[in-house]
């Protein structure tokens, strides 16, 4: 039975940015990989064939297409597990990431972005990452050195 979204703090979606930080850093390299991969059998459209269509790549590249496949695997793996604690991918590649949340009783989402340091920001459900706005009494300090 579903039981219908978790509701999160700001201080509940905060404890799980350090997992979210290491997801998406597994996400970085795997598209990088893909990219490669994808490159190495000669583009989109094939790619597409193989993991849409399950077509088994061009003649000689039976590997890479094997290796897009589980590439493609451990992408969907890795949303997975991001979704099963309790928040929702919004964008992969832009590593976006939305938490269920209550403000004045009303449902809305926090909204976290792969790179920053905490959840700071909300947006109304129904609205986007354009309409981000900071969460009040939230401060994020700068990291103590820069990378």
């Amino acid at each position: 039975m579903d039981e219908g979204p978790r509701y999160f703090t700001v201080e509940e979606a905060n404890d799980l940015v350090s997992d979210l930080e290491i997801e998406f850093g597994r996400v970085a390299q795997v598209r990088a990989d893909m990219v490669a991969c994808v490159e190495a059998l000669g583009g989109a459209e094939v790619a597409m064939a193989i993991l849409q269509r399950g077509e088994p790549g061009p003649a000689g590249h039976q590997d890479g297409a094997r290796r897009l496949r589980a590439l493609a695997d451990q992408l969907g793996a890795a949303v997975e597990r991001i979704n099963g604690l309790g928040c929702l991918v919004k964008d992969l590649e832009a590593g976006l990431v939305d938490f269920y949340s209550l403000q004045d009783g009303e449902p809305v989402f926090l909204c976290w972005q792969y790179g920053e340091p905490a959840v700071s920001h909300w947006h109304p459900v129904d609205a986007g990452f354009a309409a981000r706005q900071p969460i009040e009494g939230v401060t994020v300090r700068p990291p103590a050195f820069l990378n």
